[in-house]
């Protein structure tokens, strides 16, 4: 499986989230509702105007706060410092952690997910550590490659 450690300095991220349920099958289905949802309330297009960017401009996401039974998923991306946002978005501070990163050109990351949880983790070095976990897509909507982001330490 194709990963690399990198070691990040602390960094905020702004957006909008919903609550997904834990269960897997279940969150599969929630999040592709929950971000139709946002391109449809025009919260997308609102982050990429208050950013400079295209409209269709791909936004990354945060996993967090897991509870056992759900999660938040915020649609977010980078908070330049000193910008401004509209109350309607909520703030994201990240530490500074360590990252597994595993890209994934095809933007199949649902599959991804399951490899590195079913794979990775039961023979790799690493363990999860507490921290948000990300979905970083970069491109356009009709040309997007993405990479999973999830905090660790050595065993």
């Amino acid at each position: 499986m194709n990963y690399r450690i990198e070691q990040r300095g602390p960094f905020e991220l702004f957006g909008v989230y919903g609550l997904i349920n834990s269960d897997m099958k279940t969150a599969f289905s929630e999040v592709p509702q929950f971000r139709g949802k946002c391109d449809d309330d025009g919260s997308v297009d609102l982050m990429n105007e208050i950013l400079g960017r295209f409209g269709d401009t791909v936004l990354h996401a945060a996993l967090y706060d897991h509870t056992g039974e759900s999660f938040k998923y915020m649609i977010c991306y980078n908070l330049p410092k000193g910008l401004e946002i509209p109350e309607r978005f909520t703030k994201l501070s990240v530490p500074a952690l360590t990252w597994a990163i595993f890209p994934e050109p095809q933007c199949d990351l649902q599959k991804l997910w399951e490899r590195i949880y079913s794979e990775w983790f039961p023979t790799s070095e690493y363990e999860q550590v507490d921290g948000p976990s990300f979905e970083m897509y970069y491109g356009m909507a009709v040309n997007v490659t993405g990479e999973i982001w999830i905090p660790v330490k050595k065993k």
